[in-house]
Order: structure tokens, then C-alpha cells, then sequence
């Protein structure tokens, strides 16, 4: 099987660049040499596949276009593959930030002493009319994160 296909390799790159020859020696193995052997009385030339030169030029262009196409096939895809990534990343901060609000939301409603550090930096805590804004602020970045 190994031998077979060298040999059908070897016949195919040889048919496309240039002229092949077979001939069999007084053993009856085959040979196909690109070159004509001397002295030989049954060689004969074999017609390459293709013939025409610009049938090579125009395979040629053909694997061309055709890696070109995969090569954008292959840009698309990972150009597609980071657009996931990054909207997985969003989707992820969104649910954190949106389970930080709630959490933050249920501690200020729930009575809990609030407390904050001022400019001067001292602990100052929330009274009843700044909880009630904070609850507000909270609730709005609630449902800004939560949709």
C-alpha cells in the first residue's frame, strides 16, 4: 500500500511539472523515471493528467482562493470565538454586581447599622432620611444590573 501510493504521488507531481516515461526492465518491474532511459526498446511516454499549462495556473489560483477562504473562514471564527468571551466576561460582572446590589439592598432594609467614612476620615452612620435614599439609589442599581 506504501509503495502504491509513493508511486501514484510520484506519477502525480511528476505528470504536473513535466513528462513521465515507464518502461520494464527483463524482471518485469516497472519503472517511471521522468528522463527517457538509454538503450530501453518499450518505453513509452505517459500524457500527464494536465496537459495544459493553464489548467496548472488555474488549479493553482483555485488552492489559492481556496486557502484564502479558509483563512477568513478561520479569522471569522476566532474574531466570533473572542465576541463570545467578552460577552460571557459581561454577563458574569452583571450577575455580580446585580447579586452585590441585592445583598446591599436587603442589609439597608433590613435595619442593620449602616456606617461610612467622611472626608476627615471618621465612621459616620446612616440615619433614617439617608437609609431612605440609599434605598432608593440601591433599588434603581438593582434593577439596572438585574434585567
Amino acid at each position: 500500500m506504501r509503495t502504491a501510493t509513493t508511486l501514484i504521488l510520484l506519477l502525480v507531481s511528476s505528470a504536473v511539472y513535466g513528462q513521465i516515461y515507464t518502461w520494464h526492465d527483463t524482471d518485469g518491474t516497472a519503472h517511471y523515471p521522468d528522463v527517457p532511459p538509454a538503450g530501453q526498446a518499450d518505453v513509452r511516454e505517459i500524457q500527464p493528467a494536465v496537459g495544459n499549462p493553464a489548467d496548472v495556473d488555474s488549479a493553482r489560483r483555485n488552492l489559492a482562493e481556496k486557502e484564502m477562504e479558509f483563512n477568513k473562514r478561520r479569522q471569522d471564527a476566532a474574531k466570533a470565538a473572542a465576541k463570545a468571551e467578552q460577552d460571557q466576561a459581561k454577563a458574569e460582572d452583571r450577575e455580580r454586581n446585580c447579586a452585590q446590589a441585592k445583598s446591599y439592598l436587603r442589609s439597608l432594609e433590613s435595619g442593620e447599622r449602616i456606617s461610612r467614612i467622611n472626608a476627615k476620615g471618621e465612621r459616620i452612620f446612616l440615619d433614617d432620611s439617608a437609609r431612605s435614599q440609599e434605598i432608593d439609589a440601591t433599588k434603581r442599581s438593582v434593577e439596572s444590573w438585574c434585567k
